[in-house]
């Protein structure tokens, strides 16, 4: 679905209170049948999707930003003038906060690419099983720092397959590794002092010996005029536009990732320069680590490795592995 649901939703107008129904003023979504885009009396967006009425409506649920109600009656006002009536499921952004409209719609928008114009039942509670689950985290602490998780998105846009990448990047952040595909596992380290000194866990260099790791790192300072985590943020949704299921994979491990401080996280700025240049991979293997046998009753073992001395692996040698390790290539 190529509409912008953000400009869509700045076309509508507040509804008139009607004395029948729920008023709402709202659109019809190109493409999507007959689900509407909507405004009602308080400004907020509502995304309605069209149900029949059901014998006993769904309970409904209430988060901080997010309300869904189930099988409600609505009168709808169209731009054109025209009237609607029918039975929807409501998906309103219920914030205070106008300046999170825009990333509720965002986050709609390939959503409703996936359920298309007649979703089933079974269809709309997955997706707003995912949208709740979205929402509960971004009322929870930052899972990993804005700088990790740039460096992270930094290696996605880079890449010579981003496509590939988000598919294999961690669904949760606290998984072990931030990307991998079948035998592949890619792990990426920034370091804000210009040396290759990065924290590991034991369990992280010691992956099965069929696998194939490599660590990507390279170096994240902070400064005023960079690279924004709102342009890298954009920039990558912009190349996954056209596959609306990895878009909203990536906005769910995006925002789960930062928790409540994602509003804050996007007007941090990094060098682009500096990480660009910066980036090399290099072979779990020759990471220098804890050799010997370890005895059972020690585990959770951590440490900081320098690997400043550790010899770097050519873009070629990746590109010859093929796989993830191949699409993590930087583009020239």
């Amino acid at each position: 679905m190529s509409t912008d649901l953000c400009e869509l939703f700045e076309t509508l107008v507040l509804p008139l209170e009607r004395p029948e129904g729920r008023s709402l003023s709202a659109a019809a979504i190109p493409g999507a049948g007959g689900h509407r885009l909507a405004k009602d009396s308080s400004g907020s967006p509502c995304l309605l999707l069209r149900q029949p009425a059901p014998d006993a409506p769904g309970t409904p649920i209430r988060l901080q930003n997010l309300l869904v109600s189930y099988g409600v009656h609505c009168a709808i006002s169209h731009p054109d003038g025209q009237q609607e009536e029918g039975n929807f499921t409501i998906i309103k952004c219920s914030s205070a906060d106008p300046s999170l409209f825009p990333h509720f719609l965002r986050i709609l928008s390939p959503i409703i690419a996936m359920l298309g114009a007649t979703p089933t039942p079974a269809a709309v509670r997955r997706a707003i099983s995912g949208l709740v689950d979205l929402f509960q985290a971004l009322t929870t602490p930052a899972k990993k720092s804005v700088q990790g998780l740039w460096a992270e998105l930094l290696l996605i846009r880079r890449a010579s397959n981003p496509l590939a990448l988000v598919g294999a990047w961690h669904a949760l952040p606290s998984e072990r590794m931030d990307f991998l595909s079948g035998q592949q596992r890619v792990e990426v380290k920034s370091s804000s002092n210009r040396r290759r000194v990065h924290h590991f866990s034991l369990v992280q260099l010691t992956p099965p010996a069929s696998t194939q790791l490599i660590v990507a790192s390279l170096f994240v300072e902070s400064v005023g005029g960079g690279l924004s985590m709102r342009r890298l943020f954009d920039d990558v949704r912009g190349v996954l536009a056209p596959d609306p299921a990895l878009l909203s994979r990536f906005d769910a491990v995006f925002y789960t990732t930062l928790g409540a401080s994602w509003s804050d996280a996007m007007d941090d700025c990094f060098d682009l320069e500096l990480a660009t240049e910066s980036l090399q991979f290099f072979d779990h293997a020759d990471i220098p680590k804890l050799a010997g046998p370890i005895p059972t009753t020690i585990s959770d073992i951590r440490f900081t490795s320098d690997i400043s001395a550790a010899p770097a692996l050519s873009l070629e040698s990746l590109i010859s592995r093929r796989g993830l390790l191949a699409a993590a290539v930087p583009t020239r």
